[in-house]
């Protein structure tokens, strides 16, 4: 197995940015020098601003550090979300699916979901459900909107249609696949209020934030789940929960102190984050890895200074996928694309021949690695890449193609 020469698997992880490996190897060296001296506990509350100008030389990488508060704020700039409503870090992202699976099935009966969303997470919105005596619908559409004559209204007309008939009153939708497909969420909530009252709004936004189309500012869910380890580029796992109305804020914020209270929910990010902004640290709180937020902080102050926005760079992403569909066709994949409107950056492929279709995607994607390729691989011979930022060079183009043609 080689070094990795193309890195195609924002599946995981997306590739840690310049900013968040500067801050993360500065935070390495202050954890050597100071450890978690009072020097360290006063700039973890502060940020750098406390620091000389000798200190700050000493520490470049993490000057960009202004403490939590900041960093939820730069967060919130870059989901739309309004200034007011807070922010939820997690160190496991299964306690934040749990809280929303909670606050969902507290307002409502009978939440819609799709086939899209990420098993795992199904997983636990469905034990909610049997907890709570409530139901789960689902609604498949990853077969409809891989049909070319299908658009946009004909995805909202048949979610609308499910949703009258099992008489649903929550919605848990997947903005962006695991696998690429792309749901217009907001046109989706927007068509449902129009029939029917919708009590509560979880979006999955893993796949969207910083990619597709993540912007909350026309408030049109309660919870927006993501993270700032694949497309942001942080590296190091952590969940975030933006609030997304303000009508529903004191809803979800009495469900979080409950849960706080009662141990149900603690994760130990989120306890110390809350902690650290309100000035009320208990002493009792367990050793918390603050790695990911500074690693956070230097991807978050990347993209904002970026001149490309979100949907400028999706563009980009959407032609290296035609590109990259055209390159797999002549080399023994077929890509599985959906109708345009629901495309991303992400593509999809399967092996057209049968014997690469019974190999494990351990061993498909090994073969990937061995190729100088990193890319998620699934069984049945499909694998997953996730389009870069920028146009293809020649020699990504042909280490791919090489890459597609050996596997093949």
């Amino acid at each position: 197995m080689q070094p990795t020469q193309l890195y195609l698997d924002t599946a995981r992880l997306g590739q840690m940015s310049r900013r968040a490996q500067q801050a993360h190897l500065d935070f390495a060296r202050m954890a050597v020098e100071e450890g978690a001296s009072q020097f360290f506990e006063r700039f973890l509350r502060e940020g750098s601003d406390s620091w000389s100008g000798n200190v700050q030389s000493r520490f470049h990488g993490l000057t960009c550090w202004r403490g939590i508060s900041r960093l939820k704020e730069n967060l919130r700039t870059l989901a739309g979300s309004d200034p007011e409503l807070p922010v939820l870090m997690v160190n496991r992202l299964a306690d934040l699916m749990r809280f929303a699976s909670r606050l969902l099935f507290q307002q409502c009966s009978n939440v819609l979901v799709t086939d899209l969303g990420w098993p795992p997470y199904r997983e636990i919105l469905d034990g909610e459900a049997r907890r709570a005596g409530r139901s789960v619908t689902p609604l498949a559409v990853r077969e409809l909107i891989c049909d070319s004559q299908f658009g946009e209204d004909d995805l909202v007309d048949a979610v609308r249609r499910r949703f009258l008939a099992a008489g649903c009153d929550g919605l848990f939708l997947t903005a962006v696949s695991h696998q690429g497909f792309r749901l217009p969420a907001e046109r989706l909530v927007r068509a449902l209020e129009q029939v029917r009252e919708v009590r509560s709004i979880v979006i999955d936004g893993a796949q969207d934030f910083c990619h597709a189309s993540a912007d909350l500012s026309n408030e049109y869910c309660d919870l927006y789940l993501a993270g700032c380890h694949k497309w942001l580029q942080g590296f190091h796992p952590m969940g975030l929960g933006f609030y997304g109305r303000r009508r529903s804020r004191v809803m979800v914020e009495m469900l979080l102190v409950d849960l706080l209270e009662s141990g149900e929910l603690n994760d130990p990010l989120l306890r110390f984050t809350t902690q650290i902004e309100s000035a009320k640290l208990d002493g009792e709180t367990e050793t918390v890895n603050l790695i990911p937020i500074f690693t956070c902080q230097g991807a978050t102050a990347e993209a904002l200074e970026r001149s490309a926005s979100v949907p400028s760079l999706l563009g980009m992403r959407r032609r290296n996928v035609l590109q990259a569909a055209s390159v797999a066709e002549s080399s023994g994949w077929r890509p599985v694309l959906p109708a345009e409107p629901f495309r991303t950056g992400i593509m999809l492929l399967q092996s057209e021949r049968d014997v690469i279709r019974r190999r494990s995607h351990r061993d498909l994607r090994e073969s990937f690695a061995d190729e100088g390729v990193a890319l998620t691989a699934y069984d049945g011979g499909f694998v997953r890449l996730s389009m870069p930022a920028t146009e293809w060079q020649p020699q990504e183009i042909d280490q791919l193609r090489s890459a597609l043609h050996s596997v093949a």
